[in-house]
């Protein structure tokens, strides 16, 4: 029975694992069209997933932390969103979550350099992150 878990676990293992590494299609950005940026109680939510999935019930790790998070300024269209977290250890982690298939998964420097150039094509400001914490420019 241990055995058959050990195997599963593997399995699952090796399967995010080459998810997470497997080239991310991202279709092109729409423009807003609104003068304000638009950041309500759904985007709030998914922000808190996307910072959950590495400090969920780490309060003093996620005060130490510097957060960014980068999506679409145009708030209809945020299907895409990508995360970088940098952690008072100096450990980095980068996340992308998907929206219309509710995946979080995790991608490395590279694949983060890759996507954040086509996930803030359109916006004005393409440098600053729709949201963060402890970021210098907050």
């Amino acid at each position: 029975m241990k055995l058959s878990h050990y195997v599963i676990s593997l399995f699952s293992l090796f399967f995010v694992i080459s998810v997470s590494h497997a080239e991310i299609n991202i279709k092109k950005c729409k423009v807003t069209k609104e003068e304000a940026l638009i950041f309500d109680e759904y985007d709030s939510q998914i922000a808190e997933k996307i910072i959950d999935y590495k400090l969920f019930n780490q309060p003093e790790k996620r005060e130490n932390s510097i957060i960014k998070i980068f999506t679409n300024e145009n708030s209809e269209d945020r299907n895409y969103w990508l995360a970088s977290i940098q952690t008072d250890d100096k450990s980095e982690f980068y996340l992308f979550y998907q929206v219309d298939k509710n995946e979080l998964i995790e991608v490395d420097q590279k694949q983060f350099e890759a996507l954040l150039p086509k996930i803030v094509e359109c916006n004005q400001t393409k440098q600053l992150p729709i949201y963060s914490e402890n970021f210098d420019e907050d």
